[in-house]
């Protein structure tokens, strides 16, 4: 099975997007972030003639997110308890009746000294009470998405510029290193533990694709139960370089 993570930044500005990424790299699951559009204006059938069963979650304007699958779709659960006034930012389904996938899109925060840094450190640990009994389930479970989270230095293509901002704040670098020590697995680093810019956001300004200018803010996070079944995970530049691309490259899971 190949799981694809990616932030569309609007899905129908960027449905050719969507279409050159699926051709390219054929994912059986896709789990999608930054909608920008509710539910009755997803363009489903950009999607279903390719044999996509699609879930959404979605809300006029921002945020948003899917999940579509080759595979069965079910159980399938809509926002995170508790940052109900937050935005649509979390689906939850179990596929193919045996892997439980949770797709996120977390608050940006803007930055620390900001309001909105206060409600994604809200989300965020609401998001810790709600995995924390996921860790030792004996269903394989994957936590995907956009975290707006660079969690180490390297994670940044230059860390002063990014002072201040809140995807390099201490705070939520904290909450997502609890996640990992406890024992969550951060999929890309298990297989490429020294690999530098690794990025998974290149903004469109400053020619900052040629620059190789980005951060790391998508990830695959899985349970003890899923750990065995890791194959592989890597970054795909794909989405990044289509005609009208989205601003984020795609982050892809194998399973076994």
């Amino acid at each position: 099975m190949k799981i694809l993570t990616l932030n569309i930044n609007s899905v129908r500005a960027h449905a050719e997007c969507m279409l050159d990424t699926i051709k390219e790299l054929n994912p059986d699951v896709i789990l999608i972030q930054e909608l920008k559009c509710e539910d009755q204006v997803f363009p489903h059938i950009f999607f279903e003639h390719l044999g996509y069963n699609i879930k959404t979650y979605g809300q006029k304007s921002w945020n948003g997110v899917a999940i579509m699958s080759k595979y069965s779709v079910e159980d399938v659960s809509r926002g995170l308890p508790g940052t109900e006034d937050h935005g649509a930012r979390m689906i939850e389904a179990v596929i193919d009746g045996r892997i439980r996938i949770i797709n996120v899109y977390m608050p940006s925060g803007e930055a620390e000294d900001s309001p909105k840094f206060k409600i994604k450190l809200d989300w965020m640990n609401h998001f810790t009470k709600y995995i924390a009994p996921l860790l030792n389930s004996e269903e394989p479970v994957i936590l995907g998405g956009d975290f707006n989270v660079a969690i180490l230095d390297r994670d940044v293509w230059n860390v002063d510029q990014y002072k201040g901002s809140s995807i390099s704040a201490p705070a939520a670098r904290k909450i997502m290193n609890e996640w990992l020590d406890a024992g969550w697995v951060d999929t890309y680093r298990h297989f490429h533990p020294d690999k530098n810019d690794a990025w998974t956001w290149i903004g469109y300004r400053g020619g900052s694709i040629e620059k190789n200018r980005g951060l790391r803010l998508d990830y695959f996070l899985v349970n003890h139960a899923a750990r065995p079944l890791l194959k592989h995970s890597d970054i795909s530049i794909v989405p990044r370089t289509t005609d009208k691309p989205t601003d984020h490259l795609g982050v892809i899971l194998e399973l076994k």
